[in-house]
């Protein structure tokens, strides 16, 4: 099954790309080839770039206060919920504004990154100490991947809490598109995430357009020649995902 998320605020988005980079990054550090460790290192910089954002920081810290009061309000508050919403927001305080700084200020690091654009810049050619940095045992590499990331963790920690209480309690419509299209109507001012599952055999890729009217969802063929592409004509299922912040834990 084919998951596609559509963030409907500029807050939701930013932590689903910060999601993103993080499952790339994670799954690149898990391996052992040297490939893969290339492509953890090219993550590593989107990462800081995205993670260092002031306002990143500013908008977890709100969110999970705004949490944290919501627990604290409760008759029966979620004391497991709550640790990790004091502890996420704990560690967003004391996360030093200037580590990712220092790593953009790493000699060896910002050597590989001025070259990032240049074609075959980072070949063994044009910079030796990074051929001998990949031909290094793996544990190594790891070693040093996880040193250089280690700074980005509180924001990790904390956007999958806050990803993961949004998502917690969603609203699961089963849906019929019918020639390509679908219809739904208007989104209460909570929701803050739609997502579509369906199965990847339908070959198909969703464009949705959403307000507080009406949500219209059109399938386009799947094309890997433009990004644009004809409306599907067939019919076929799929589940129309709503999550909300009042479906918070």
């Amino acid at each position: 099954m084919l998951h596609f998320d559509f963030p409907l605020s500029e807050r939701v988005r930013n932590y689903i790309r910060v999601e993103q980079l993080f499952n790339r990054f994670n799954e690149a550090l898990a391996g052992d080839d040297k490939w893969m460790h290339h492509a953890a290192i090219y993550t590593l910089f989107e990462l800081v770039e995205c993670a260092s954002k002031a306002e990143l920081k500013r908008d977890m810290l709100q969110e999970l206060e705004r949490q944290r009061l919501q627990q604290n309000a409760s008759a029966l508050p979620n004391q497991v919920h709550l640790d990790k919403l004091n502890q996420a927001i704990q560690e967003l305080q004391t996360l030093n504004t200037h580590s990712a700084q220092n790593l953009r200020e790493n000699e060896w690091l910002n050597a590989f990154r001025q070259r990032l654009n240049i074609a075959g810049g980072n070949t063994a050619v044009e910079l030796p100490s990074y051929h001998f940095w990949l031909n290094q045992m793996a544990e190594q590499r790891r070693e040093y991947l996880q040193k250089w990331s280690a700074t980005a963790l509180p924001i990790q920690n904390a956007v999958g809490l806050v990803l993961e209480t949004l998502r917690s309690n969603p609203q699961v419509i089963d849906c019929q598109a019918v020639s390509g299209k679908y219809e739904h109507g208007g989104l209460i001012q909570t929701t803050q995430l739609l997502s579509i599952e369906m199965d990847s055999a339908f070959g198909v890729v969703p464009e949705v357009s959403a307000n507080k009217y009406f949500t219209n969802i059109n399938f386009l063929q799947a094309n890997q020649e433009s990004t644009r592409s004809k409306v599907a004509e067939q019919d076929f299922p799929f589940k129309l995902i709503l999550c909300s912040v009042d479906n918070s834990k």
